[in-house]
This record gives structure tokens, sequence and C-alpha cells, in this order.
């Protein structure tokens, strides 16, 4: 007998977006893991400068059974299509076929193979110096300050209970929050594809930096958690 999930189309698209990231870092295919405790996605971008990993809990399904790995591809085209629903959004899936269905509207998707998803290579060892807060939306308008200029390097530098955000380019921003965790001595360059990377989280992200080092960045609601790592760019 096929298994089926309930949920709200907002909620599984929002998730699905942030896996799947943006532009450079664009993810088009993952393994969908229903597993005990709700549904997890993990994967590299195509040029592996960054990595996701989501969670979400069963508590944000309307009703929930573990449907086992599903993997899809088109992943843009996917969101769209889910889209096209009411606000409730039923998921059957039975052999190689994924079923939405909403009132009076159905589709069919054929499913992928696990064994051809590639974009999982495992969980990196990270090590950080320091962590702080910050809102997405003050970090949203951080990174619009540095896309005034073509191709701008971000860095990022801790001092003692103090995060700097600069960029290069013609307008040359620099935007300072209080971190008072921060012991400091922290500092790593990014460029377009930490911009990208991060721009579907929302709400309170809690960001990991080292000394030219990857960033992790985290966001976490009562229904889900989003992991972002980018690497650096090197040093000259």
């Amino acid at each position: 007998m096929a298994k089926e999930i309930k949920v709200k189309k907002g909620t599984f698209t929002g998730i699905t977006k942030k896996y799947t990231m943006s532009d450079t870092c664009l993810i088009k295919e993952g393994n969908f893991r229903f597993e005990k405790d709700g549904l997890k996605i993990t994967g590299n971008s195509p040029g592996k400068e960054a990595r996701s990993s989501v969670w979400l809990k069963k508590s944000a399904f309307k009703e929930y059974e573990e449907l086992g790995n599903v993997g899809l591809d088109d992943l843009d085209t996917v969101i769209k299509v889910m889209n096209r629903f009411g606000e409730i959004v039923t998921i059957k899936v039975e052999g190689n076929l994924a079923t939405l269905k909403s009132e009076n509207k159905s589709v069919d998707i054929e499913t992928v193979a696990e064994d051809y998803i590639k974009t999982d290579t495992g969980e990196p060892t990270l090590e950080f110096v320091d962590t702080f807060e910050i809102t997405a939306t003050r970090l949203k308008d951080i990174m619009a300050d540095a896309q005034l200029n073509s191709d701008a390097e971000i860095r990022i530098e801790t001092t003692d209970k103090k995060v700097t955000f600069s960029n290069t380019g013609k307008y040359k921003f620099k935007n300072e929050i209080e971190a008072l965790i921060c012991k400091g001595g922290a500092s790593s360059r990014f460029g377009k594809a930490f911009i990208d990377a991060v721009k579907y989280l929302d709400g309170n992200l809690e960001i990991s930096v080292g000394n030219t080092f990857p960033i992790r960045v985290v966001e976490r609601t009562e229904t889900s958690v989003v992991t972002i790592i980018v690497a650096p760019l090197a040093d000259n």
C-alpha cells in the first residue's frame, strides 16, 4: 500500500528552496529522505563551493509517514509545479512515481534512483574561532551593500565582542555588529557563492567563522533546521 504525507505547500517549497540555494550554488537534484523524525536533504552545489543540509521536522507536516528515500531532479521546476496547487498538498509515493494532489488536481512526477543522485559527498570536519548571531534581514542588507559593486569580495572579521563585514570594490562598505561572545581572531573572505547560498534563509541565524576557513550558517525554527556551509576565497 502506498504511503503518503500531507503538508502546507509553502512549508515544503520553502524548505526545498533553502536546500537548493540559488544562482551559482543552485542544486538541481536531491535525495528526499523521509525518516522517522522528518524530512532530511543534504547536498553540495555543482562547483562544491557550498553545502546545504535541511531537516523539516515531523511536526511540520499535517500527516506524516516514513516514505523512505525519494530521489528528485529538476528541483526548480518541481517547486514551480507544487506552487500550482492549493494550500495543503498530499504527496504519495508508489514505485517510481511521486503523486501530488490537492482538491481536484494531481500530477505524477517520475522519481530518480538514489544511485543517480550525486550531490552529497559527506559532512566536512570543521573547527571555528567564533560564533555569533545575526538576523537574516540584517545579513541580507549587508549582502545588498556589497552587491552595489560588481564581483565584490566580502571579508568577515571578529574582534573582541564585535564582528565586521567589509567588501572590496568602488563602494567599500563596512558593517559592524555587536557580538558579546566573540573573542576575536577570525578572518575569512567570501565571494558571490556566499550571497547565493544564504539567499532564502530567514529569521535568526547563527554564524560560525574561522581564519581563512569555511563559514557555517544555521537557521533554526520550531519545525526546521537549515545548515549552510560555504568555502572561503583563498588568500593570495
